[in-house]
């Protein structure tokens, strides 16, 4: 008789708590839905000791001086940016439906819409900060679908919810590993677009400059841009206070140097963004671990 994977039975419960909060939100209209089920995930993030604490902690390896208040003012703001955009990507089915929350700006805009044109592909680089599905939405509104890397969930069951609504926002979604790197690239040679979260911890990366301390960054999106000839483009969508509304900017191209060189400055393009509004970024990755 084969054995149960490890798991299986926490994983389902997992999964059902998900489809229950999923359920119970779902008769709400899109705007309240995320105001309320973002407020909910939010204050758990904010309080629960574990996810409290390294957000805690990681602020203080990166603003040490900074005052005890300011820290749980920041961690507040964290919860319920991620809450909302949880939501928001689990909903992305509806959140298409709302253009006009989306707002555009800046010289990379063009780049992408003469790329499309050309019919040559391009790498957006971004990280987990403000609302960072809805640069691809938008593109999406635009003609110009834009896959993505996920990391698959350590829940399986997970991936049934997630990984359709991540295409909703764009076409295909890459598993990240050698698997899904494999397909991406083929998809990026072909002429596609394709959208990657540099922030996260990547073991077998390089150790670059990330908010004045050395992470373990992947290279791989400036090395596909390289080969390929492909213009590599930061992109973030900041949320503007009180609202749902989200103002995303295409930065100009990084210029092709390198691979250390670009993802270095992509590092550092994101770190403005970050000590600019650093209540939404997502500061419960171990980055540097």
């Amino acid at each position: 008789m084969p054995k149960k994977r490890p798991g299986n039975l926490r994983y389902g419960i997992e999964y059902a708590l998900v489809l229950a909060f999923l359920g119970i939100f779902k008769v709400l209209p899109f705007k309240p839905r995320v105001k309320y089920g973002g407020a909910l995930l939010g204050s758990l993030i904010a309080n629960v000791k574990p996810a409290r604490q390294r957000i805690e902690n990681n602020l203080r390896k990166i603003y040490p001086e900074m005052a005890p208040e300011e820290i749980r003012e920041i961690t507040r703001a964290v919860g319920g940016n991620f809450g909302r955009s949880f939501v928001e990507i689990l909903n992305n089915d509806v959140s298409q439906r709302f253009p006009e929350l989306r707002h555009a700006s800046g010289p990379g805009l063009q780049v992408l819409r003469d790329a499309a044109t050309a019919g040559t592909g391009a790498i957006i680089v971004s990280g987990h900060f403000g609302q960072w599905d809805a640069a691809r939405h938008y593109l999406k509104s635009e003609g110009m679908e834009v896959g993505a890397i996920y990391r698959p969930s350590n829940n399986h069951y997970f991936d049934r919810i997630f990984v359709p609504q991540i295409e909703h926002a764009g076409k295909p979604a890459f598993p990240s590993g050698r698997r899904g790197t494999t397909d991406m690239v083929r998809h990026a040679r072909a002429g596609g677009m394709v959208a990657i979260l540099l922030d996260q911890r990547f073991s077998k990366g390089e150790a670059l400059d990330f908010m004045g301390r050395p992470a373990l960054t992947s290279t791989a999106a400036a090395n596909i841009a390289l080969k390929y000839g492909l213009p590599m483009i930061p992109v973030y969508g900041t949320r503007r206070e009180g609202s749902l509304d989200v103002d995303i900017v295409f930065e100009a191209p990084i210029p092709p140097t390198d691979a250390t060189t670009m993802t270095q400055a992509a590092n550092d393009s994101l770190a403005v963004q970050v000590r600019r509004n650093p209540g939404q970024w997502y500061w419960l990755h171990n980055r540097w671990k």
